[in-house]
């Protein structure tokens, strides 16, 4: 099927709007799309099968999205005590199949480390780890679905030379620090790299001359 001039995509629509609002565009639409998962858990998804094996295997929703899950609904308290009870009940069986082995010692500062590096931690074989997490946070993985969704119809609009999507981008605040360096290692095309590129640095230049106008205005000599 040939493609369209401009994308017709669901997420390209999406991203246009979410350029209006403050902040990084793809940013919004993965935290977007995380807390309407967590919102239809709350409604709908409490007694789902496959989603609480899910959360079994992954010990649960992350750090940030568990916070999250008390502002997703009225029922929110109800559906919390359920999901976290089976998960308590999986982790103190496991935990109770656990045996100390000394070939999987592991140093203190390497244990932290792979908390604080988890796609790290990740790489490592499961056998070497006690209490191996089988799956990520499913809000986490909805919120990676949406920003893969959003870069592909970013990118190709870019490509395209998409004038809607260029507009609403150089309008917006910009892509953060983390999703540029994604996009530009993502793009397909020197065009797409290029648009990318020029239209960050012309927003940097304006945050620049913002801030240095701040600090200016905050100097006792022009008060």
């Amino acid at each position: 099927m040939k493609l369209t001039k401009r994308p017709t995509t669901f997420s390209y629509f999406e991203l246009l709007d979410a350029c209006k609002e403050p902040g990084c565009p793809i940013c919004r639409l993965g935290q977007r799309s995380a807390q309407r998962h967590l919102t239809s858990l709350i409604y709908d998804g409490v007694n789902d099968v496959p989603l609480r094996a899910t959360l079994r295997d992954s010990y649960g929703y992350c750090h940030n999205h568990a916070w999250l899950l008390p502002e997703s609904g009225e029922s929110a308290p109800l559906g919390i005590a359920i999901i976290h009870r089976d998960i308590l009940n999986t982790l103190r069986a496991q935990l109770g199949e656990e045996r100390y082995n000394k070939k999987r010692r592991t140093s203190l500062r390497a244990a932290l480390a792979g908390a604080l590096n988890p796609d790290q931690a990740a790489d490592r074989p499961d056998s070497t780890r006690h209490l191996p997490q089988k799956a990520i946070c499913p809000a986490c993985e909805r919120l990676l679905e949406a920003e893969h969704l959003a870069f592909a119809s970013l990118l190709e609009a870019l490509d395209k030379k998409d004038q809607p999507m260029r507009s609403a981008l150089e309008s917006s605040a910009g892509l953060c620090i983390h999703h540029l360096r994604q996009g530009l290692n993502a793009a397909r095309s020197q065009q797409a790299f290029d648009a990318l590129a020029r239209i960050t640095e012309a927003q940097l230049s304006t945050l620049i001359d913002d801030l240095d106008e701040f600090v200016r205005k905050n100097d006792h000599r022009f008060r």
